[in-house]
């Protein structure tokens, strides 16, 4: 893993952030995260070995007198998150978007597994997903992420929909959203019944992708691959921001029908920036 892939800044935000969920967590086991609580139970459960990240405030100073050895204790309202993170990777998410999507994947992931948590992690379409828990394992995930090929995928809501998916609490989305909105359906009605959250994760360009000349010019369809020559005009060159702005409309009000949160996260902006301040003004980290 390379400070280029993931840089130091965006592993700091990741190791001091954790994700919040406002339903019931699936899983039963014991973790560092809850439905907002941090875990101060006098309910004493068990121990755990220390590991970076770790709060040093629960560290046995009695287990380490007599063994020289860390453990910190652990409370029974300490549960784990399941989180779960699906990466869109069509055709239009490469280029520069692909390395801004898998940073994003890479701090919501290191969040997860610094906080304890249960994480599953795919790329629509890939044969081998990734699933961990424990901080122990965020080098072999930013690994798993880096060397991730390039998108080729011909669509991405239809086959992250075909896919089987465990239960989480809270299922992360992260996409470009340029399929037809209708093509979201069948995967949100999907994920409804198997997270008790689901948000999606917007990556949008600082600059849309909208013609800024009239004249000549060659479109070419990212998820196709489908080029055409049109002659544009300024009135066709409005229509098109009409239709984009469309679009996103009407991705948002399917997002509101089936319960699915958004934000969204700019191509140029760090995922460090990203955590930090629309995440923790979402209400999805603390």
């Amino acid at each position: 893993m390379t400070e280029s892939f993931f840089p130091s800044s965006d592993a700091v935000a990741a190791g001091r952030l954790r994700h919040l969920a406002r339903s019931a967590p699936k899983g039963m086991h014991q973790g560092r995260n809850a439905s907002g609580r941090s875990g101060t139970s006098p309910d004493f459960s068990d121990f755990q070995p220390y590991a970076p990240g770790d709060d040093i405030r629960n560290v046995d100073w009695n287990i380490y007198a007599r063994t020289e050895q860390l453990f910190i204790k652990r409370f029974m309202d300490e549960r784990e998150l399941r989180v779960s993170v699906i990466l869109d990777a069509s055709r239009s998410m490469g280029g520069d978007r692909w390395l801004a999507a898998r940073r994003l994947c890479a701090v919501l992931g290191t969040m997860a597994l610094a906080g304890d948590d249960h994480m599953h992690f795919s790329a629509a379409g890939e044969t081998m997903p990734f699933s961990a828990k424990g901080v122990r394992n965020r080098n072999r995930f930013l690994s798993h992420l880096e060397q991730l090929p390039s998108p080729e995928g011909p669509g991405f809501a239809g086959a992250a929909a075909s896919e089987s998916m465990p239960a989480a609490s809270v299922r992360y989305i992260v996409t470009d959203g340029l399929e037809p909105p209708a093509a979201f359906r069948p995967l949100f009605r999907k994920l409804r019944k198997s997270a008790g959250e689901v948000r999606l994760i917007l990556l949008t360009d600082d600059r849309p992708d909208v013609p800024v000349r009239v004249g000549d010019v060659r479109f070419v369809d990212s998820e196709t691959g489908k080029a055409v020559d049109v002659t544009l005009t300024e009135s066709a060159i409005s229509r098109q921001q009409a239709q984009r702005e469309r679009h996103f409309s009407e991705l948002a009000a399917l997002c509101r029908e089936y319960g699915v949160s958004s934000l969204k996260a700019g191509k140029q902006e760090s995922a460090a920036e990203f955590v930090s301040g629309k995440m923790r003004r979402a209400g999805w980290a603390r």
